[in-house]
C-alpha cells in the first residue's frame, strides 16, 4: 500500500507557493518600479508636443501603481514671452488629454524659456551638437544665461545615458572644456 497524500500534498503546496510569487511578483513590480513601455513614453510625449505652445520637454516620469493608479509628470518648455494665461490653459488641455486618453492622471510643470533670444537658441544648439560629439545619448534642457555685471552664466541641464562610463565629474569637466572652446574663452 503507497501512501500518496504526502507527496499529494507537497504538490499541492508547491502549486501554492508558485502561484504566491507569481501573484506577489506581478503585485510588487510596478510599486518598486519598473520601466515604463517604451510606446507609452513615446505617446505621452507625442500628446504633449501636439501644443504648438510646448517647445519641448524633459524630466518624464511616469508610475504605475496598478490598474487606473498611473500618473505622469513632466516639464513643459514654454516661450517665456508668451502670455501666461493662454500659457496655463495649454498646459491644463495637455493634462486632461493625457488623463482622458491614457487613464494616467498627469501634472505638466511649465518651464519659462527664452525663445525669442537668437543669440541662445544658436549656443544651444551648438552645446548640443558639441555634446553629441562627447555621447550620442546626451541630451540638454533648462539652457539659459544669466548676464551679470563682470560674466555671464551658461547654465543647462544635462541628461546622461546609463551607458555613460565617465564619472559626474570627468563628463562635467569635459562638457565645460567643449563649451569653453565653442566659445573662444
Amino acid at each position: 500500500k503507497v501512501n500518496v497524500d504526502g507527496w499529494a500534498g507537497l504538490r499541492v503546496a508547491a502549486f501554492i507557493i508558485f502561484a504566491g510569487y507569481n501573484a506577489m511578483r506581478d503585485t510588487l513590480s510596478p510599486l518598486l518600479g519598473q520601466a515604463p513601455a517604451p510606446e507609452l513614453v513615446q505617446q505621452i510625449e507625442a500628446s504633449a508636443m501636439a501644443h504648438p505652445e510646448i517647445l519641448g520637454i524633459h524630466d518624464l516620469i511616469i508610475h504605475d501603481y496598478g490598474p487606473g493608479r498611473g500618473f505622469v509628470s513632466l516639464h513643459a518648455e514654454v516661450n517665456g514671452h508668451g502670455d501666461i494665461y493662454a500659457l496655463h490653459d495649454t498646459v491644463d488641455r495637455a493634462e486632461r488629454e493625457i488623463r482622458e486618453r491614457f487613464g494616467i492622471l498627469a501634472t505638466i510643470h511649465m518651464d519659462p524659456i527664452d525663445a525669442d533670444n537668437e543669440l541662445l537658441s544658436q549656443l544651444r544648439q551648438s552645446v548640443g551638437e558639441k555634446l553629441l560629439e562627447i555621447n550620442p545619448g546626451l541630451r540638454i534642457h533648462d539652457f539659459r544665461m544669466v548676464p551679470g555685471p563682470t560674466h555671464t552664466n551658461l547654465i543647462f541641464d544635462a541628461l546622461v545615458p546609463a551607458d555613460e562610463k565617465r564619472s559626474d565629474l570627468e563628463l562635467k569637466r569635459h562638457i565645460e572644456e567643449l563649451i569653453l572652446s565653442l566659445i573662444h574663452i
